[in-house]
């Protein structure tokens, strides 16, 4: 491994993994997504592919509650989006 590769910068800091980036999402009123808006441009969505519901951590004050849905865009991009318990948009990033 070579020495600081990906390495957060200062003492003690920490590098967040996968953080999932805020994104302004057109949706019906049953919430299936219609447009995303990604890097500048409005992205129209082709097909849900998937969904899936995320029920966790429910001894926390406030539980995770997340419904995510695999997403073709109509140029060709697959992304994973997710809204959460309280109606706010995701893009959850791999890698």
């Amino acid at each position: 491994m070579f020495e600081g590769a990906g390495a957060a910068h200062g003492p003690g800091a920490l590098r967040p993994l996968n953080a999932p980036v805020p994104l302004t999402v057109q949706a019906t009123a049953a919430g299936r997504p219609l447009r995303v808006h990604l890097n500048g441009r409005w992205q129209v969505v082709a097909a849900v592919e998937d969904a899936w519901r995320v029920e966790d951590e429910w001894w926390r004050a406030v539980p995770l509650s997340r419904t995510y849905l695999g997403v073709l865009l109509a140029d060709g991009r697959r992304v994973t989006l997710y809204q959460d318990g309280a109606g706010e948009w995701f893009e959850q990033r791999y890698g």
